[in-house]
């Protein structure tokens, strides 16, 4: 693996936060891109191009040729929760904004709730959007009435990280770990939002974003059972990765397929797998353009580059994540590509990424509780 690369992985591995709180992506890595990505100037661009996203999403060193050719200047700042964009469109940055990079769970509820914020899309006007995985390609989560207001950039999931020695799959379910057998070979990552999320699919909740009171509580009775299996909660991946090398657990729940690679260069066999009933869950990221952009033309350009193989392939890469444009597969190098299970995103429909929705309301919703309550849910289970 590229030094570089490797590099750039080891910090995101050891972030101390998690993509349901924080969709992160990261600081660009200077010099990986070395796929020439380049673009002819056009003669209608030029002047600003306002970014509002996760770090790295902007493509500092992938569109650095484009934005010079084509004398544009971005201006990016970079939000830290998935609900800064609409905060600052709505005090002020209405107006100022052009492109923004929401997850898919954010830009659902923005849709289906009909707040204004993301502006239906020419498609005509990103030509390479054509060439985007199935999955991808009128995605659920991206169009209303017929109309698609992003395109996806970046994708991936969390399985079960595990040692193969030692378990030959992962339980049907995760409540299965709750079984005595499991007892000290359990770590989990410091995440309130993936975990319980888990655990409410896993007790078969209709809607395990959506829980009520009492729902929320029958999720913290069935994690209770299997806290005793838990050997240790780690605050990043990193944290369970040491964990499991040291072969003080052999499990990581909500783990990351890098967590292998990490192990492999230290001698340790693991390998990802998942619930055969449950599953696991996943997460995409996609450009938008806010309403009342003031560089329309730079907005769509920039977009449509950011699609061409190349340049998602680099970004892909940049990130350790998933490709969304088809042909940029075969540009990622063999290790990167085989971090995620691409069977997904070559199904039609939104594939599973479609049917998920992990994090909650950040508010109370009659009866469904908000992001606080699964905050206080986890602090209890955490305490016990």
């Amino acid at each position: 693996m590229d030094d570089r690369l490797k590099t750039f992985l080891d910090a995101r591995l050891n972030a101390d936060v998690s993509r349901r709180r924080f969709i992160q992506g990261a600081a660009g890595l200077s010099a990986l891109t070395v796929l020439g990505v380049s673009e002819p100037a056009f003669a209608a661009l030029g002047g600003e191009l306002n970014f509002l996203g996760w770090d790295g999403e902007h493509g500092g060193n992938v569109a650095k040729a484009f934005l010079e050719t084509n004398k544009i200047k971005m201006n990016a700042s970079f939000q830290s929760a998935a609900d800064e964009a609409l905060t600052r469109f709505n005090t002020g940055g209405r107006g100022a904004m052009d492109i923004l990079t929401p997850n898919k769970d954010f830009q659902t509820a923005i849709l289906k709730s009909g707040t204004e914020l993301f502006q239906p899309l020419d498609l005509a006007r990103i030509p390479t959007a054509s060439g985007l995985f199935p999955a991808f390609k009128d995605a659920p989560w991206l169009v209303k009435d017929g109309k698609t207001y992003g395109i996806p950039i970046i994708w991936g999931d969390e399985p079960c990280v595990y040692n193969p020695k030692k378990w030959d799959a992962m339980p049907a379910k995760y409540t299965d770990f709750a079984d005595a057998k499991y007892k000290g070979e359990l770590v989990l990552l410091d995440d309130p939002f993936g975990n319980i999320w888990l655990w409410a699919k896993s007790l078969d909740m209709p809607e395990p974003n959506r829980l009520t009171a009492a729902q929320l509580q029958q999720v913290l009775e069935a994690m209770l059972k299997v806290k005793p299996n838990v050997v240790t909660i780690g605050a990043s991946h990193g944290d369970m990765a040491d964990v499991l090398v040291r072969g003080d657990a052999s499990i990581g729940i909500g783990g990351w397929a890098y967590q292998v690679m990490i192990a492999k260069d230290k001698g340790v066999e693991l390998t990802v797998g998942s619930p055969s009933v449950d599953g696991t869950f996943f997460w995409s990221d996609a450009y938008a353009i806010a309403v009342d952009a003031p560089n329309l033309d730079n907005a769509y350009a920039f977009i449509d580059f950011m699609t061409k193989p190349e340049s998602n392939a680099a970004l892909a890469s940049e990130l350790a994540s998933g490709c969304t444009v088809e042909a940029a597969f075969g540009l990622m190098k063999e290790d990167i590509r085989g971090m995620f299970p691409y069977d997904n995103v070559r199904a039609p429909g939104g594939g599973i990424l479609g049917t998920q929705i992990v994090v909650p309301p950040q508010e109370p919703d009659g009866e469904v509780v908000g992001a606080p309550s699964w905050v206080e849910a986890w602090q209890t289970f955490k305490a016990s």
